[in-house]
């Protein structure tokens, strides 16, 4: 079975990595002959600026970036054939066999794996950009519709003069009457609008939590199965590998939720159980008395358990539970596939 896919996102130095480890380097012969064949060598290990006389450098980028989405696609299909030859690659659509949790009793033993489904993108820098912004942005938008009102044009004529006065000296007492006249003037908007404008600690303290927990976080999220929702796959993208540069391409193209289904291909890093089989490494000091803790154990048992306390709190953010799962990404797709 064929199939053409409109690559979203590879990370070619995992993919590379597998092909070499499945087939001897064969990859890295490849590489090596591209790098000889263009003299230099770019930011993923060969070079593709082959073209041959004067070309404009417009045409020449095209090129060169056609070469280098042609190597990916080769690349993928290769690896998504030798794991698959070997047994190692299960499709998951294809899994569900028999009953649900029959499959769910199987997803344990699984490493790599493909599904298609409905998915969802979660780039958490933009939810903070767009927090951020949105007072802002809900300021201009119905203000701009009440520009009419007597209110708000005095309001803003205020507002202008004091920042105007401020431009020129930084004066303490005009800068608490400026911050209060704009407290005025979103409380006006809200009365005479349908605006609900968000408190701005409460916005910088969203802010802290998700800088401190969730630090240029981009995930993706897909379910595979209609019938069976709560069964999703779960991913954390790293923004170097999205083929076209940048997530806002993404959205242009496809939408932070996508109308139409992805495919998902990568290894499971996690697979919690119904019952979690996990041996807790902290129960070493169960089987101390207290007065065999030394100084250096004790120091070495709170650090622990504060750390068990920060696991506690990373399960708010992306980490799966039963009966999720998260993988490894190695590719995100579109796959049309030819019967």
């Amino acid at each position: 079975m064929k199939s053409i896919k409109d690559l979203i996102y590879f990370d070619y130095d995992k993919a590379k990595s597998i092909s070499s480890q499945l087939s001897g380097g064969i990859i890295n012969e490849i590489t090596k002959a591209i790098e000889e064949e263009g003299g230099l060598n770019s930011e993923f290990g060969f070079d593709l600026k082959i073209l041959k006389g004067s070309v404009g450098s417009s045409d020449k980028d095209r090129r060169i970036r056609t070469e280098r989405i042609e190597l990916y696609h080769e690349l993928l299909n290769d690896v998504e054939k030798k794991l698959d030859e070997k047994n190692i690659l299960k499709d998951l659509n294809l899994s569900l066999t028999t009953s649900f949790n029959d499959f769910l009793e199987k997803v344990p033993n699984y490493t790599y794996i493909k599904a298609t489904g409905w998915c969802s993108f979660e780039d958490f820098e933009r939810f903070k950009k767009i927090m951020t912004n949105f007072n802002d942005i809900q300021r201009l938008i119905y203000s701009s519709a009440l520009e009419n009102s007597p209110e708000i044009i005095a309001q803003k004529k205020e507002i202008s003069e004091l920042k105007r006065g401020l431009a020129k000296a930084n004066n303490v007492k005009e800068l608490t009457k400026l911050k209060a006249i704009e407290k005025k003037f979103d409380k006006t908007i809200e009365e005479l609008s349908e605006a609900q404008l968000l408190d701005e600690t409460f916005v910088e303290r969203v802010k802290v939590f998700l800088d401190t927990f969730s630090p240029n976080r981009l995930n993706f999220r897909l379910a595979p199965f209609d019938l069976f929702p709560e069964f999703q796959i779960l991913s954390n993208l790293k923004s170097e590998y999205l083929v076209n540069g940048d997530f806002e391409n993404v959205i242009f193209t496809y939408g932070s939720r996508p109308n139409i289904k992805l495919t998902l291909f990568g290894i499971i890093t996690s697979c919690p159980q119904k019952e979690d089989v996990r041996v807790d490494l902290n129960d070493e000091f169960n089987y101390y008395e207290d007065h065999e803790l030394t100084e250096a154990i004790n120091y070495d048992k709170i650090f622990r358990n504060v750390f068990s306390t920060f696991e506690n709190f990373e399960k708010f953010f992306f980490v799966p539970n039963y009966p999720k799962i998260a993988i490894s990404p190695i590719g995100i797709y579109r796959e049309v596939v030819m019967e």
